[in-house]
């Protein structure tokens, strides 16, 4: 009751009757929570496997990657529509389809609860790149950015620049700027990295083989892409770091406590001991482990978390925590992440239902019919449109490519289009989007990490992302015009 009697105080009274009405009005205005959002989309699949015929491509083993074959689409006599009564049991299998990367999560949330416990990785990033800077702050976002892309376009660097996260966000809070410049550094800069994809396999690489091109082909206009996607980014998050240092009542998060919970002071005058620079070794050595891993032998989220969990266990040993004190850091770190872990499983959830009600490649032929009739330029476009809807229920890069490339490359030969442009807009439909949609498991990790609301991001990053979105559109379209 308290509380209720609380919400309509004004500065000791009680609301008037057009404020409460204004009070409402808001609350109904009010952004929905991501879970809804999730809940929502899921829903929405239900609906679709109730409305779509169900259908289906045949498939084939090509370079060892079960892919669709082009104009073999048929729909599918058996009924697979899912009543909206067992929307909870299809959200459950979502989150046994999703138990890996939430017991990563989990693992890696543990993990890292100990190694910013420890503090090395904050100290070198903080202390030792302030120091450097001091001045010309505005210098970290290109810099941090650029340095994430090189992880982006060469091992697909995605859910494994969460580690850098807490040290990165700590850093540009204690600069004067928030949490979500801290996030877009790490995300938005690795993303540009992945969606270039310059040597990156689980895209380019994918795509590139399927359309039976030499590998890592064209990379010259590959390189400008990045270089755009990281100017325009970069421009976008300065400004409104600078606006927010200025002003920090113009912070998305101002009065929400996120800032307040990353605030720590810099010592630039403090001096790394012997357990920093063990802490930093243990920390570089394990991440060079799981690059290694990630690169050439397969790796995936189990290696991730073994790695992860041994480098907090070393780093527990380097500075003496006990049993129980190293316990008690995995649990806080774990609980940090138990909100991205739950809304996982709801994402994965939208997936499983366009599965199961085998609509999957019904979306995906409806949508690739009326690329036949556009002229090449556009059609180069339409194929970035049409790949950006698809990432919202194939959010997986190199899954998309098995989807789509074998219906895409026949397409865009009797178009006149390229098979190196159609790959280019397969790249930049699938990456791009990855940093606004709910379902990209990725961004819900490291939304967990930063502690941000998936309402605050979007807010913040519509914009940005939007503008990398057109800017790689327009480059679309130069690729078809030049034959690239």
């Amino acid at each position: 009751m308290k509380t209720g009697i609380n919400d309509l105080l004004g500065r000791g009274r009680l609301m008037s009757g057009k404020e409460t009405k204004s009070l409402r009005k808001r609350r109904r205005m009010e952004f929905p929570d991501t879970y809804i959002i999730l809940i929502g989309l899921c829903l929405l699949a239900v609906i679709l496997t109730i409305v779509l015929p169900a259908g289906q491509y045949d498939r084939e083993e090509r370079n060892g990657r079960t892919v669709v074959v082009a104009g073999t689409f048929h729909e599918v006599e058996e009924d697979h529509s899912i009543s909206i009564l067992n929307l909870p049991v299809e959200i459950h299998k979502g989150f046994i389809d999703g138990a890996e990367i939430i017991g990563f999560m989990l693992i890696m949330g543990g993990c890292m609860g100990i190694i910013t416990k420890a503090g090395a990785i904050n100290f070198f990033i903080q202390n030792s790149l302030a120091r450097r800077v001091r001045g010309k702050e505005k210098i970290i976002i290109p810099l941090l950015m650029a340095i994430m892309a090189v992880g982006g376009f060469t091992f697909g660097m995605t859910v494994e620049g969460v580690a850098f996260v807490p040290a990165v966000i700590t850093l540009c809070v204690a600069l004067g700027y928030d949490a979500l410049v801290g996030m877009a550094i790490v995300f938005i800069g690795g993303n540009a990295g992945y969606t270039a994809g310059i040597f990156n396999p689980f895209n380019v690489g994918v795509a590139q083989s399927i359309a039976e091109l030499d590998a890592f082909s064209g990379s010259w206009y590959r390189w400008i892409l990045l270089a755009v996607l990281l100017v325009v980014s970069s421009i976008g998050i300065t400004r409104y770091a600078v606006r927010v240092k200025k002003d920090p009542t113009r912070s998305v998060v101002y009065g929400t406590g996120n800032t307040e919970s990353w605030h720590t002071e810099l010592d630039l005058s403090a001096k790394a001991t012997s357990k920093e620079y063990m802490g930093l070794a243990a920390f570089v050595i394990g991440f060079g482990f799981l690059i290694w891993g990630a690169s050439s032998q397969g790796w995936w989220f189990g290696q991730f978390s073994a790695v992860f969990f041994w480098i907090a266990v070393v780093t527990g040993a380097i500075y003496g925590y006990s049993l129980n004190q190293w316990a008690g850091y995995f649990v806080d770190g774990m609980k940090d992440m138990v909100s991205g872990a739950v809304a996982v499983g709801f994402a994965k959830a939208i997936s499983v239902i366009l599965a199961d009600g085998v609509i999957i490649d019904t979306v995906v032929y409806y949508l690739a019919k009326p690329l036949e009739v556009l002229p090449g330029m556009i059609t180069s476009a339409g194929m970035m449109v049409v790949q950006t809807i698809i990432n919202l229920g194939v959010p997986s890069g190199s899954a998309q490519a098995a989807v789509t490339m074998p219906i895409v490359v026949p397409l865009s030969d009797l178009l006149g289009v390229s098979r190196q442009t159609a790959v280019f807009a397969f790249q930049c439909g699938d990456g791009i989007s990855n940093c606004l949609i709910p379902t990209y498991t990725s961004m819900i990790t490291y939304l967990a990490a930063s502690r941000l609301q998936y309402k605050n991001w979007l807010k913040f990053a519509w914009k940005i992302v939007g503008a990398e979105w057109l800017a790689a559109l327009l480059m679309t379209v130069i690729a078809a015009a030049i034959g690239y």
